[in-house]
């Protein structure tokens, strides 16, 4: 059992069988042929000497009325051609034969004048065919009664120097084509399962915790396509892997700063150093509001990513959720010296979550506000395009490097490493846009602002009853 337990021995038991089927059938097709050709040939050959030795026999009928005592004519003719003669009657019954051994013989004559020759050899039974005999004998009303079949001399084992040559031949041609076939089937095998022995490999590393482990592509289009999956799905991993221990860090750093400004505001007023006044209190609560706002960004994002965030989508006006958004951050964006414009047309119906998409174009006016440095303007313009609306967010401000644009909607990232509150908070913002305009059926992305700054863009679905 554990011959054919790998793959490679299974290819190559596969491969040597369907040679040896083939192989074997061809071989014994081609020698019967070829027996049979060559007997025929022979058979011709000898019918062709002796020509008038049918006739001789057949005078032998016309003048004695019968086969009664052929055998002797028979005998002599065969002598004289050197060949063994047989003669069957109308009835196609064997009258007389020049050969004992072909009267010990099976013999069996068609109708369609087919002579077929059976007869026991030290080799095993031995089966020849004979095509039509060479002369057929007619009475005087036309009536059939003999039938001549002139064949060459039979041998102990029925066979010619001629066969015997040509079956050496063949053994040593299909001996070598088998030989050949086995190593072709183990070269095959080889190039197929050592590709998979590197998979199995690479995956087992993968299994002990290396995700760096690469496979070269080879053995064919399939199996090459297969390591290719195999490295994205590795590389896939990897990041993945990567990201979690980022998010694990980043994590910890933003719970970090405000548990430990907690921590020793509250053990300094135990302590009697510092007394609990309204500011401190307040400070206290811009801590722990802060917290809870890390906490459900997170809450949101885990719920998003799993598929499982409720979305209400309802018909709704575009311009009421903007400007909602734009009223809420209305105060902060004061504080900054931020403009906030609103320019879009009142008839834009989308289906969506009203309060998700408020949610969406907040998150972005926040990133905006967060990183303009000087005074400027913030606008929000929205218009319809075929099934969809755009949604667009764009600043005046220094814009985003073009280098960080693919990665900005990944989990805490920040073009600004140095994650100050005040210039961009915990990185979550974005990636929650992300997940909530995917839930909602959308599209997002940001570019470059023409004149500079930048411009974040999403899509909504246009409701059904606005579409004409």
């Amino acid at each position: 059992m554990q011959l054919f337990a790998t793959l490679r021995s299974r290819l190559i038991a596969m491969v040597a069988a369907l040679l040896a089927v083939t192989i074997g059938s061809v071989a014994v097709i081609s020698t019967r042929v070829a027996h049979y050709e060559i007997r025929k040939f022979d058979v011709e050959v000898h019918a062709g000497r002796a020509p008038r030795m049918p006739a001789a026999i057949a005078d032998y009928y016309r003048a004695h009325g019968s086969w009664i005592g052929v055998q002797s004519e028979v005998d002599r003719a065969a002598q004289t051609a050197q060949a063994d003669i047989l003669l069957f009657d109308g009835q196609n019954h064997l009258v007389a034969s020049s050969n004992r051994a072909l009267r010990d013989a099976h013999l069996d004559l068609a109708t369609d004048g087919t002579l077929t020759i059976e007869r026991r050899t030290p080799q095993g039974l031995a089966r020849e065919l004979i095509r039509g005999p060479q002369m057929v004998v007619r009475n005087d009303p036309g009536v059939i009664v003999g039938s001549i079949f002139i064949l060459p001399p039979q041998r102990g084992n029925l066979e010619l120097p001629a066969t015997r040559s040509l079956d050496r031949s063949f053994f040593w041609t299909f001996l070598g084509a088998t030989i050949f076939g086995v190593l072709m089937a183990i070269a095959i095998a080889r190039w197929i399962s050592v590709p998979v022995e590197r998979l199995t490999e690479a995956a087992r590393r993968m299994e002990s915790g290396d995700l760096a482990v690469r496979v070269e592509p080879a053995g064919g289009a399939e199996l090459a396509e297969l390591a290719r999956g195999f490295n994205a799905m590795a590389a896939a991993l990897d990041r993945n892997e990567e990201q979690r221990r980022r998010m694990v860090s980043d994590v910890a750093h933003e719970l970090r700063a405000p548990l430990t400004n907690i921590r020793c505001d509250l053990e300094s007023m135990q302590d009697g150093l510092t007394e609990p006044t309204p500011e401190r209190i307040a400070s206290l609560h811009d801590e722990t509001m802060h917290l809870a706002h890390l906490v459900d960004d997170l809450q949101d994002l885990a719920l998003a990513e799993a598929g499982r965030l409720e979305i209400d989508a309802q018909p709704v006006a575009l311009a009421a959720l903007a400007r909602r958004a734009a009223a809420g951050m209305e105060t902060r964006a004061r504080e900054r010296g931020v403009t906030l414009r609103c320019d879009g047309g009142d008839d834009v119906i989308v289906l969506a979550d009203a309060r998700r998409t408020v949610q969406i174009v907040t998150n972005l006016l926040a990133n905006a506000v967060a990183h303009m440095e000087t005074p400027g303007e913030v606008r929000i313009t929205w218009e319809q395009s075929g099934g969809e609306a755009i949604i667009r967010v764009a600043d005046s401000g220094t814009g985003i490097p073009a280098e960080e644009l693919p990665h900005i909607f990944e989990r805490f990232y920040r073009v600004d490493v140095s994650r100050s509150r005040a210039t961009g908070g915990a990185g979550l913002g974005l990636p929650i846009v992300r997940q909530l305009v995917a839930a909602q059926g959308g599209r997002v992305w940001a570019e470059r602002g023409v004149g500079g700054g930048s411009v974040f863009s999403f899509t909504l679905p246009i409701a059904a009853k606005t579409l004409t």
